[in-house]
């Protein structure tokens, strides 16, 4: 099974211009026919890597160089073949001349995140695919190694409304928002809603820290994997429902950083209707 991956590479070979707009008129990049009658060599996969153009066709070296050299928006996007284990990029210039090879959905999203990109930089992009994938999805058990020694799940906090932070000790932004955390869950002591922090950090180095620095969110540990599944970036807070459902997403510092204690209260209120 294939796996579209939706990060965009400007690679350092191409060039690319990030403003112009998309031109579906022009015609798809596909290999050059001087470059299929010139080619020689077999399509070879080297260190795991091959490349393809528009409409999926494999390129050999001298394909892959002949539509480097002739397109001058040049851009590829990546993904990675299960079945072979190979990296594939595919060579484009506008999204829609990937249409019939990439699913529509797929290039809707692309073009989408494209316009994000030339917004709002990386950092929408990367929220946009956060809240994606988990908005209004089941929040994954995992496992939690509690500061008492005693081990949770995801699960054994369903019933109360459930405000995660993920964090971690050399997290700068996450470390200056903490004061402001304290404020909403001090807000919030006589309701029914439990503030859980969890780090990848190790459990001594946790405590360590907490001995230094004042954070009243309940405190826990999990695995690196794990945190980066749900938020490759922090801090990020995830508001639970009662049933163990994600219904928003907070991913970032803002850069006021006592704006966190608003916003946080803007999501909790709407949740715990």
């Amino acid at each position: 099974m294939r796996i579209l991956l939706t990060t965009l590479l400007l690679l350092t070979l191409f060039s690319c211009e990030k403003d112009k707009e998309i031109v579906p008129e022009k015609e798809p990049i596909v290999a050059s026919e001087k470059a299929k009658k010139t080619a020689e060599e077999p399509v070879e996969v080297k260190n795991g890597i091959v490349f393809r153009d528009a409409q999926g066709n494999l390129l050999s070296e001298s394909e892959k160089d002949s539509i480097v050299e002739n397109t001058s928006q040049l851009q590829a996007l990546r993904r990675f073949d299960n079945d072979s284990n190979n990296t594939e990029y595919i060579l484009f210039e506008n999204y829609e001349d990937l249409r019939g090879f990439i699913p529509d959905n797929a290039i809707d999203n692309l073009i989408e995140e494209a316009k994000l990109m030339r917004s709002g930089g990386r950092g929408a992009v990367l929220n946009k695919r956060i809240i994606d994938e988990w908005k209004d999805k089941k929040l994954p058990e995992g496992v939690l190694s509690m500061l008492d020694g005693s081990v949770k799940s995801f699960k054994d906090f369903e019933g109360s409304l459930l405000v995660v932070n993920l964090w971690y000790i050399n997290c700068g932004p996450c470390i200056a928002e903490m004061p402001y955390l304290n404020n909403v869950v001090n807000r919030y002591k006589d309701e029914d809603i439990t503030f859980l922090a969890l780090s990848f950090d190790s459990i001594p180095d946790i405590t360590n820290f907490l001995e230094r620095t004042d954070f009243i969110y309940e405190q826990g540990s999990i695995d690196r994997n794990f945190s980066a599944s749900l938020s490759p970036v922090a801090p990020a807070h995830f508001i639970v429902d009662r049933n163990g459902i994600i219904r928003d997403i907070l991913i970032g510092a803002p850069r006021n950083t006592p704006e966190i204690y608003n916003r946080l209260v803007s999501v909790i209120e709407k949740n715990k209707k």
